[in-house]
């Protein structure tokens, strides 16, 4: 199931309420939208910074360089274990299993949605 919307959610990492979520598509396995940090969220940004830097080092070429994608692996490990989840504006939980923000961006893929998801 595909929804496209133009919703709020509130982004929560390892518990913390680090911002909140444009939803402009919201599918089984997939989201998307437009992220707006908090002040919380300084905790984590390097994390996501240097993966999205990352990301974009080698645009001009077809692979990554051999460091540079030791330097991805290592960051999207980083991110993978943080624990998030986002609250809809409705009060529904979904709970993230992985987590991508690239500057004003985020994509997120759904572990689980319904009731709130154990404590993080």
């Amino acid at each position: 199931m595909v929804s496209k919307m133009a919703a709020n959610a509130r982004l929560f990492i390892n518990g913390k309420d680090v911002g909140e979520v444009l939803i402009k598509s919201l599918a089984d396995s997939w989201g998307f939208g437009e992220f707006t940090p908090n002040a919380s969220f300084a905790e984590f940004a390097p994390t996501f910074g240097k993966w999205s830097l990352l990301m974009h080092a080698d645009d001009g070429e077809k692979r990554l360089s051999e460091v540079a994608s030791d330097e991805l692996r290592a960051a999207e490990f980083a991110i993978d274990q943080l624990r998030a989840k986002l609250q809809l504006h409705n009060g529904q939980w979904v709970e993230v299993v992985q987590l991508n923000i690239d500057g004003p961006l985020i994509e997120w893929k759904v572990a689980r949605r319904g009731a709130e998801p154990k404590k993080v």
